[in-house]
Formats: C-alpha cells, sequence, structure tokens
C-alpha cells in the first residue's frame, strides 16, 4: 500500500472527542464553551464556521484526544468568510492540559480556505506525543474555522515514557529563572519572558504583563517579514520582537544589537528558554559608514526604564542610572556579514543618526519605531526624504503611530496588500 493511501485509512483522532475553546460570543451556536467547540471536531466539513470564539488576545480551540498519541498531522478547514483571520496560527500539544508545546507555527502571510475547502495540512515534525491539541490564533481577533482533524499513532510505552522525560525536561529548562534574580516568567504570544520584579520599571512590567509591549512591531513584522528575510534588528531590549521575527525567519537569520549589556544578557536568556539560541545577540552601538569621528567605544547611557536607554542626554534628564562604556560597529559592515535584506530597528531616537547617510542598497525593508520626542520632527522628516530619495516607499497601511515602515521591492508591496 503507497504512504498516500495508508495517510488516506489514518483514524481522525479528533473526531467527535470533548472540545473546549478560549470564549465564547455572540456569534457562537452556544454560550457553552464546551458546546460551541464541539462544531469543530464533528466530521461535517464546509465553507461554514464550526464555532467562534470573542475577539481577544491569542483565542484558542483544543481537543481531548482521550489517550496520548504521537501526533503527526494536523489537518484545518478554513471558514470561506473571513478566512483572513486565520492567517497566523500555533499549534500546541500538552499532556495533561496545563502544560504547553508548540508544535507548528504557520507564519507565511497565504490564506487558505478563500476558494475551496480544501484543507490547510500541519505536518509535525519529529515524534511529538499528546493528548490535548490546540490551535492558537497568534493575534488580537475572534478564532473561527470549520473543522479540525488530528491524525497520528500509539507509541510504544517504552518510547511515550521516553517522550515524556524530554518533555519535564524542557519544562524544566523553559521555566527555570535566573540565578539570583527575583521576579517570574511573563507569557507574551506564547513566548516565555524572564520579568525582574527589583530591575525593570513598572511601566515596563505592567506593560508585558497586559500584552502590550510592542505590539504595534510584533503585529507589523508578523504581516511583511517573510520566510527567507535575513534580519538585521537594533535594539533588542528583552528579546521578543527578536524570537517573533526567528519564528518566521528562522533564528540563525536574525542578527540583534543592543548597546545595554544587561539587557542582552537577559535576552539571550529568554532565547535559551525557548529554544531559540541560535539567535545572534551582541553588544554594541552602530553608526553608518559616513559618520566620522567615532571611536571604538562610546557612553551609553542606562535608563531606569531600560526601553529610554540612549547615546545622548541633556542636563536635565535624571533618569540615568548607568553609564557603561560600549563598542561601535559599522551599519554596513554588519549588513554584508549577515547579508542582511530587513532591517528592525527601535533605539530611542538614535535613529536619525544612524540612517542620516546609511547605505541601504542592499536591503528591501525597513521597520523602525520613530520618537519625536528624543530627535525632533526635523529629523524624524529627514529619514523619511532620504528612504524615499533611495527607492523606498513609505507603507501607510503600517505607518504610523510611531512607526515608520518603508518597502522597496514590488513583492513587498504585494504582501502588504494581502494583509
Amino acid at each position: 500500500m503507497t504512504d498516500s493511501k495508508q495517510e488516506a485509512l489514518m483514524e481522525n483522532l479528533a473526531l467527535n472527542k470533548p472540545a473546549l475553546q478560549s470564549s465564547t460570543c455572540e456569534w457562537s451556536r452556544s454560550r457553552d464553551p464546551r458546546l460551541d467547540a464541539a462544531g469543530a471536531n464533528n466530521g461535517l466539513v464546509s465553507s461554514e464556521m464550526g464555532f467562534h470564539t470573542d475577539r481577544e488576545r491569542n483565542p484558542w480551540w483544543q481537543v481531548d484526544l482521550g489517550r496520548v498519541y504521537l501526533v503527526e498531522r494536523v489537518q484545518i478547514y478554513n471558514r470561506r468568510d473571513c478566512a483572513e483571520r486565520l492567517r497566523h496560527f500555533t499549534i500546541l500539544r500538552s499532556i495533561n492540559g496545563v502544560d504547553w508545546f508548540p508544535c507548528f507555527k504557520k507564519r507565511d502571510p497565504a490564506v487558505f480556505g478563500e476558494a475551496d475547502v480544501a484543507p490547510f495540512v500541519a505536518a509535525i515534525e519529529g515524534e511529538q506525543i499528546a493528548r490535548h491539541v490546540r490551535i492558537r490564533l497568534d493575534a488580537h481577533d475572534c478564532l473561527h474555522f470549520s473543522e479540525c482533524e488530528v491524525f497520528g499513532r500509539e507509541a510504544p510505552a517504552e518510547r511515550r515514557m521516553q517522550l515524556m522525560k524530554r518533555d519535564l525536561e524542557t519544562l524544566a529548562r523553559r521555566d527555570a529563572l535566573p540565578s539570583g534574580r527575583n521576579g517570574w516568567l511573563e507569557h507574551v504570544d506564547g513566548l516565555s519572558l524572564f520579568v525582574d520584579s527589583e530591575r525593570y520599571a513598572p511601566a515596563i512590567i505592567g506593560s508585558i504583563r497586559n500584552g502590550e509591549y510592542e505590539l504595534g512591531e510584533r503585529s507589523i513584522v508578523r504581516r511583511i517579514v517573510r520566510p527567507g528575510d535575513r534580519v538585521l534588528e537594533i535594539g533588542t531590549a528583552i528579546g521578543l520582537i527578536s524570537m517573533v521575527l526567528a519564528e518566521i525567519v528562522g533564528p540563525n537569520n536574525v542578527l540583534t544589537f543592543d548597546a545595554n549589556p544587561d539587557i542582552v544578557a537577559d535576552a539571550c536568556g529568554n532565547f535559551a528558554r525557548n529554544d531559540m539560541a541560535g539567535i545572534d545577540a551582541r553588544n554594541g552601538v552602530l553608526r553608518n559608514r559616513a559618520a566620522t569621528g567615532w571611536p571604538d567605544t562610546v557612553d551609553f547611557h542606562i535608563s531606569e526604564q531600560f526601553w529610554a536607554s540612549r547615546l545622548d542626554v541633556k542636563p536635565e534628564d535624571t533618569d540615568i542610572r548607568q553609564v557603561v562604556k560600549v563598542p561601535s560597529f559599522c551599519l554596513e559592515d554588519l549588513i554584508a556579514e549577515h547579508r542582511a535584506n530587513v532591517i528592525v530597528c527601535d533605539i530611542e531616537g538614535g535613529e536619525a543618526a544612524l540612517f542620516a547617510a546609511a547605505d541601504l542598497s542592499s536591503i528591501r525593508l525597513v521597520v523602525m519605531e520613530i520618537h519625536y520626542w528624543a530627535v525632533g520632527e526635523p529629523a524624524i522628516d529627514a529619514i523619511v526624504r532620504k528612504l524615499v530619495l533611495d527607492g523606498f516607499a513609505i507603507d501607510l497601511r503600517y505607518s504610523g503611530n510611531g512607526m515608520l515602515v518603508a518597502r522597496r521591492d514590488p513583492a513587498g508591496a504585494a504582501l502588504s496588500n494581502a494583509a
């Protein structure tokens, strides 16, 4: 029997098994989340919705398979109406319904299910055991689709125990706190972040806890950064955007810099915690090749709120708690070294000097947080003029609210239109 015929005969492990969803709303067929969720694994495939959550951050639907299986494939049939909502999602697995492990992430911008009822097929790589399977939307929106099917097989008892031990070891590593630090782990879009209760300012802690931290930037890069891109990120902070980028392009395709050595160390801890140690994180300040008089090291002023740390300060600034010397690097040399075609930048006003005369000839996309408060309108206006003269178009779909998005190639424009 051929492999395709064997697959066709595999049992749908999710069929009519107990299901649950994160919320219901006025569009749900039942206000009971278990009854509404049952519409997405009842075997009735159509272009209509099987269930409907409320509009919320990262809504989910899940099924209890009843026993532990090696999950090999998940098939999702989308709802035709509003199919674009199911653009980016993560499939997670769990043994106990409490501890979850991602086993598949859809990060490409393609929309499926608009023209036909053909499913999206997620092949689960490696040996992944699960009793519970969850589909999580990686956005702030409603989640709805027609049907979810799960295929797999039983694992021999000895191998099942080995895989469960592996998961426990992963969980222990993921949940470990840095030695000698006070804080806890916070989960944002399925990524685990260490929050230091003593060193991080209350405003930063609050934005991480409520999911607002770098929300705009997260949303933008998920829509317009593409698999195959090589990204130079300037301004790592705690590494959340670095990891969102790595989910799209792969950890080895992300090179990230931050001038604050303490926060680079925290970011590296977060990378290891989320199995993204392949991200290349370095401490340093960047300058363009045309800049003159730059020493090998420069003074960097660390603010009480790490996101306000900066190169230049005024005499009246009272938020600086430490000045450190950090190495300086040439932007164009790093672009060439990394073969970068995308730049993501958030450096609290440092963008004005960095981009003023930078050679961006190999870059197709720039995603930049701009800081009028730090450098003034003329400096930001100069960046916009420079990008346009370099052949970039300002993407008005995403620019605004402190973000500047510039793209150069027609393919990038097509992706922006599709988003």
